[in-house]
């Protein structure tokens, strides 16, 4: 009797136990679904926002393949036109390089809400960094100099950053001899879709630039990235400003201190080719008081304080007027020149700050900032349609004990990553 309950028992168990596997069968075949079209996972994935795109990016290797598609990033960067551009601050302090980022403020009034800044990264150098070794691209990508001490000689390699995926990319040294400077400028050809790095150097003593070299970041192996030597017969003195990129072309400021003569060198990044627009007149006197080059409505522009005597690039709660140079004709090279009346209360707006001016926004409002890292620290945007001017909060951004802060505007987020997954 034992043995046959024994057995019914037993019996039993392995009833239940093919019973489980056949529901357990049946429900994976009734929930089973066919793998959702790329397409159709592109269109979800652009609802996104860039911190839910890093997390898809872990789920699975077609997932992480998809988002780095060609198609779907360029598609990314176009949807990102209608969403609010950002607002980047580097800032440097006991000898770091720190980057934050915010929303940037559309159409700001005087009750608009503080915007709050949120730190991304932080680079620490063996030597002593400015803004001058840091190159503002488009599209919230970075470039800077990172200096290594090798067997006790320097060595200068650039490094791109991405603000929107924080990405850093390491790129291939330059090859300097002892005593090189070296200025590095990010470009970016919007018909290859390609990012470009171009630098020059100079020996010290030097007034000139030479030896320019371009690097293209590609999609291949960072092995394939290496610096070619163009050819440059346009001189470069040793006055270099800020570049700003605009439709292809890299434009910035070559002055001649002997002569107090500028000249706006042009570098086409798709064909590598250099030229150049010669100041004349009152835009080249602009350009000798520290003209700042901008981006007007996707023309080229030049703005700088105007007062009776002379022409200054810093700003205060005493400035009455600044004036606005637009290139109307590229081939032509036909200016026109506007001239702007600060609203009556710019001054109780200001104060007793210097300010700098920062550039345009898509919505053509001015923007300053303090000249010297302020806490708590404001950007101060000049309408020029209603003639008023505001001034916004930046919380988050601790600039005390900073030794330089930096603003740079209307960054899009771009979700390109270079290397595989």
């Amino acid at each position: 009797m034992r043995c046959q309950k024994k057995k019914k028992k037993t019996s039993a168990k392995k009833t239940r136990r093919q019973n489980r596997r056949d529901t357990q069968s049946e429900t994976s075949e009734n929930s089973y679904s066919p793998s959702i079209p790329v397409d159709v996972l592109i269109e979800i994935f652009l609802t996104l926002s860039v911190k839910s795109i890093a997390t898809c990016r872990c789920v699975s290797k077609l997932w992480c393949s998809t988002l780095r598609r060609q198609d779907f990033t360029e598609l990314f960067l176009s949807s990102s036109y209608s969403r609010s551009p950002k607002l980047l601050f580097a800032c440097i302090k006991y000898g770091d390089l720190l980057f934050f980022s915010s929303t940037q403020p559309q159409n700001p009034d005087e009750n608009s809400s503080p915007v709050v800044a949120s730190r991304h990264v932080k680079f620490s150098f063996n030597v002593s960094i400015d803004m001058n070794d840091i190159s503002f691209g488009v599209h919230g990508f970075v470039c800077l100099l990172s200096y290594r001490i090798s067997r006790g000689n320097k060595e200068i390699a650039p490094v791109l950053w991405n603000s929107s995926t924080g990405q850093v990319v390491f790129l291939s040294k330059v090859m300097t001899r002892k005593g090189d400077t070296v200025k590095c400028f990010l470009g970016y050809d919007p018909i290859g879709k390609k990012f470009k790095a171009l630098s020059m150097k100079k020996q010290v003593g030097d007034v000139s630039w030479d030896q320019h070299q371009v690097l293209t970041v590609g999609t291949g192996g960072k092995s394939t990235w290496s610096w070619r030597t163009i050819e440059c017969s346009i001189p470069h003195h040793y006055a270099l400003t800020e570049p700003i990129c605009i439709n292809g072309v890299l434009y910035y400021i070559s002055t001649k201190w002997s002569t107090k003569t500028c000249v706006i060198v042009c570098f086409d990044v798709r064909s590598e080719s250099f030229s150049c627009m010669k100041a004349k007149g009152a835009l080249n006197e602009a350009l000798l008081n520290g003209g700042t080059l901008v981006n007007y409505n996707g023309k080229l522009g030049c703005v700088v304080q105007s007062g009776l005597y002379a022409l200054r690039v810093r700003f205060d709660g005493k400035s009455k007027s600044f004036k606005l140079w637009v290139l109307e004709d590229v081939e032509k090279q036909e200016w026109s020149e506007r001239i702007y009346i600060f609203p009556a209360v710019w001054k109780n707006v200001v104060g007793e700050y210097d300010l700098s001016f920062v550039g345009v926004t898509r919505t053509n409002e001015i923007v300053f900032s303090p000249l010297s890292p302020a806490y708590p620290f404001y950007l101060y945007y000049l309408n020029l349609e209603r003639n008023t001017v505001v001034r916004v909060r930046i919380q988050g951004l601790d600039t005390s004990n900073c030794d330089l802060c930096f603003t740079s505007l209307n960054h899009l987020e771009d979700v390109k990553l270079y290397g595989k997954c």
